[in-house]
This record gives C-alpha cells, sequence and structure tokens, in this order.
C-alpha cells in the first residue's frame, strides 16, 4: 500500500491564511501559529452565519479546509477595585457603570490618573489593565 500525501489544510485566523498539515489541533497551538499568547488571547471559531464560538486553549479542533477563527484578547479592569474582564475593548460608560451595579443617572465614570470623567454616553476604549473609578453626582446635577 502506498501512503497518500499530506493533506494540505488552509485556514484563516484574524483574516491571514494559514496551511496546515495536521487536521487536529489545540486552540493554543493555534493562537500561537497566529503570533498570539494564549495566557492573554482566546481562540473563537467562526460559525457559517458570522457567530463567533469560544474554544477553550486545551480544546482540540478538528480542522476543516476553509476554517475561519479570530483572537480575541481576554481585557482585565478595574472599576472602584472590582475586577472586570471584557472582550469589548470599546464601550459606553453607561454600560461600565451598570457592569460596577451603579446608576449611570447618578454615577460618573473616570479612569485613575485622567482629571475628568467620562459622559454616560461617551464610548469608553479600554486596555488591559485599566483601572476606573466613580464619583457621585453632586446635587444630582451631571
Amino acid at each position: 500500500m502506498t501512503p497518500t500525501a499530506p493533506t494540505h489544510l488552509q485556514i484563516t485566523i484574524n483574516g491571514k491564511t494559514y496551511k496546515t498539515h495536521d487536521s487536529d489541533q489545540e486552540a493554543a497551538s493555534l493562537l500561537r501559529l497566529a503570533g498570539k499568547d494564549p495566557k492573554t488571547y482566546d481562540l473563537f471559531v467562526v460559525k457559517k452565519n458570522g457567530v463567533e464560538e469560544r474554544v477553550k486553549d486545551n480544546q482540540i479542533i478538528n480542522l476543516d479546509d476553509g476554517d475561519r477563527f479570530v483572537t480575541r484578547q481576554n481585557l482585565r479592569f478595574t472599576i472602584d477595585g472590582e475586577a472586570f474582564r471584557t472582550y469589548d475593548d470599546d464601550q459606553a460608560a453607561s454600560a461600565l457603570l451598570r457592569l460596577a451595579g451603579l446608576d449611570p443617572a447618578t454615577f460618573d465614570l473616570a479612569r485613575v490618573g485622567s482629571p475628568t470623567s467620562f459622559r454616560a454616553d461617551e464610548i469608553v476604549t479600554i486596555t488591559d489593565g485599566d483601572e476606573f473609578v466613580t464619583v457621585k453626582h453632586v446635587g444630582g446635577v451631571a
């Protein structure tokens, strides 16, 4: 019996195409293939309907030709010292206040070290390690 030549699979991670012979790989291996650290990033398989489904680092994925993946950084940040995590790096200040269990009509959000607070409808760009504090409105007026 003659051995068959290895099959080349073509997959896409973050829009970049990669070729592989190994049809079953751990998610962490695919993250490293894309130059991402599995300690900081997570891998998501993009389903045919465009929905992203997270894959655990040690989970083995049976690859098919044309599979698509994206990586997302799991951002860590604090609000008033309480730790939170998100993949969404831009959120409205009001959403972050609600995440902390506070009413945006009563509280403002500010980045530690910044002299000004965010408006409730302002989009806040979150980077890993950010620290935010909240301040109650004085006299009920924002």
